[in-house]
C-alpha cells in the first residue's frame, strides 16, 4: 500500500534545507543574554518601583537571574514622566494628553562601563472626553504601563548589542592572535 507524496511536501522540503543551510536563526538566539550575561544586579537609583519591576520581570524571562550580588550592573539613574495638554476643545478644556517619559540607565562590569549613560525617551497619546473620565484614567495608567515595558525591551534590546559588540571584539583578538 503506497501513500500518495504531496506536492506541497515537496516543495516545503527544500525550502526547510536552504533556510537551515544559510544560517538563519531567531532575533536574540545568539547574543542571549542569559548566556552573555548569567546574573545581572538591578540597580534603581531612580525612585521609579514599577519601571524596576517591569525591567526585573523581562530580565527574568530571558533566562537571566537578577541577583544582588554579580558584577554586572544595571543601573535605572533616573526616570521622568510628564503629563501635558495636547490640544484643547472648542470650550477650551483638554481634549487629548500628551504623556511623555524618560529614563536614563548605564551599565557595567565591574568598573569598567559597558553602556555609558544612555537616555531613552517614549511618548504617547490619547483623546480626553470628561463624560468618560474613569475610563480615559484607565487608559492612561495602561499607557504607562505600556511605556515601561517599551523601556524595559529597549533595554534589553542596548544589552543584547552590547553583549553582540563584546563577542564580536573578542572573535577580532583571537583572530589576530592565531595570526
Amino acid at each position: 500500500m503506497t501513500f500518495p507524496v504531496r506536492p506541497r511536501l515537496l516543495l516545503l522540503l527544500p525550502l526547510l534545507i536552504l533556510v537551515s543551510a544559510c544560517g538563519f536563526q531567531l532575533r536574540g538566539s545568539v547574543y542571549s543574554l542569559e548566556q552573555s550575561y548569567g546574573a545581572i544586579k538591578l540597580v534603581n537609583k531612580s525612585g521609579d518601583e514599577a519601571l524596576y519591576n517591569v525591567v526585573e520581570q523581562a530580565l527574568l524571562d530571558t533566562g537571566t537571574s537578577v541577583t544582588p550580588h554579580s558584577n554586572n550592573i544595571l543601573v535605572l539613574m533616573d526616570s521622568d514622566e510628564d503629563k501635558r495638554t495636547a490640544s484643547y476643545s472648542s470650550r477650551g478644556k483638554s481634549a487629548e494628553y500628551e504623556l511623555l517619559k524618560e529614563i536614563t540607565f548605564e551599565f557595567r562590569q565591574g568598573d569598567s562601563v559597558v553602556i555609558p549613560e544612555t537616555r531613552f525617551a517614549s511618548r504617547r497619546s490619547y483623546l480626553y472626553r470628561e463624560t468618560a473620565a474613569v475610563g480615559k484614567a484607565e487608559e492612561e495608567n495602561l499607557l504607562w504601563e505600556e511605556m515601561d515595558a517599551d523601556m524595559a525591551q529597549r533595554i534589553l534590546l542596548a544589552l543584547r548589542r552590547s553583549a553582540q559588540l563584546q563577542s564580536s571584539a573578542l572573535d577580532t583578538d583571537t583572530d589576530t592572535d592565531t595570526d
